[in-house]
């Protein structure tokens, strides 16, 4: 029996040294370029833990310009685009008028038939305006909605 419990906290302590704790860029349009580019002098991981918003995004982007950083003007936006959508207070709002049935699932914790119920109702009734409007559409949970507001935007 020690023999077994052993083995089993040996075990436990193995699975908590492989679990990797450092948290992660999200995988989004432009990390790529943020890698390759802000990657050439320090770890890109450096922004993880900031939430700041375009301005502040920017003003980062512009001082590492300032201080050497080999990019284009396209590179550089695309990194501020992906810094302001990924890591600013509002990145983990969602806009039901623009995101994709997999964006609205895994955003809203929805199921898939009810994220492409959003996408179907958007694209043959137009845009929501209020959290009323989404709640017209067949199929979708307005409890689940509501417990989920604060992340939707229009």
């Amino acid at each position: 029996m020690r023999l077994v419990r052993f083995f089993l906290i040996l075990a436990g302590v193995a699975l908590a040294f492989a679990a990797d704790p450092k948290p992660k860029l999200p995988d989004a349009p432009g990390k790529d370029t943020l890698l390759r580019v802000c990657g050439g002098c320090h770890g890109a991981e450096i922004v993880l833990g900031k939430r700041l918003s375009r301005d502040g995004w920017n003003q980062i982007v512009v001082t590492m310009i300032q201080r050497g950083a080999q990019g284009t003007d396209d590179e550089f936006s695309e990194i501020v685009d992906y810094l302001s959508n990924n890591l600013s207070p509002d990145s983990d709002k969602i806009n039901v008028n623009k995101a994709t049935a997999p964006q609205l699932q895994s955003a809203l914790d929805l199921t898939a038939k009810e994220a492409e119920a959003i996408v179907s109702y958007r694209d043959g009734k137009g845009g929501f305006k209020t959290m009323d409007d989404l709640k017209k559409v067949p199929g979708l949970d307005a409890a689940k909605i509501d417990a989920r507001k604060t992340k939707v935007v229009f």
